[in-house]
């Protein structure tokens, strides 16, 4: 995904403006979600249904308030839409579930990471196989939290990133991270009949 797709303004054909009116918008501005919100996004959906959802999400990218979100335009919301789902639904390439991943790998990221505090900074995740304790941790917080935290969790683990940091990652770098350790947790080797 190229950095220019990573930001979009959408302008409003009328402004809109909070209750008090002393807030007002006249356009949508948008970029990339970070772990942390698709997660927020993720938990609104099931809660309150799909627009609710997406709603929600536009108004943590966007800073608008609820009460306007819920005004806006039906088709302005369908682009607020359109422009989100390229980053929700990719996908990157999966590896082979018959072929073993390679045994490390390292994710270049646009934008580096920094802690709260400015002290340290990451311009890449590098990445090995998980153990078996570390996948049988991933399953079981998968259980209770859901598969977007126990992932998370896996790559601050592998990586040696705090989670706070993780959850501020870009949600396509995070999906990358996320492809590459499935190569682990969806090999399947085809049995090794020889000799048997």
């Amino acid at each position: 995904m190229e950095e220019q797709d990573k930001t979009i303004l959408i302008p409003l054909d009328k402004p809109l403006a909070d209750a008090s009116g002393k807030l007002v918008w006249e356009n949508i501005e948008l970029h990339e979600p970070a772990v942390i919100e698709v997660n927020q996004f993720l938990d609104k959906q099931k809660a309150s249904g799909a627009l609710a959802g997406m709603g929600h999400l536009i108004c943590l990218l966007s800073g608008v308030t609820p009460q306007v979100i819920k005004r806006l335009p039906f088709t302005t919301y369908k682009r607020c839409e359109s422009f989100l789902l390229t980053f929700l639904n990719y996908k990157p390439e999966n590896p082979n579930a018959e072929s073993q991943p390679q045994s490390s790998t390292i994710i270049m990221l646009a934008n580096p990471l920094q802690d709260s505090a400015g002290k340290r900074s990451w311009s890449s995740i590098d990445l090995s196989e998980p153990n078996l304790e570390q996948v049988d941790q991933f399953y079981k917080t998968q259980t209770v939290k859901g598969g977007l935290t126990s992932m998370s969790a896996l790559i601050a683990e592998l990586s040696d990133i705090p989670p706070e940091v993780i959850n501020r990652l870009p949600y396509t770098d995070y999906k990358s991270c996320e492809a590459y350790l499935l190569g682990f947790l969806n090999y399947s080797p085809t049995p090794d009949t020889g000799g048997m």
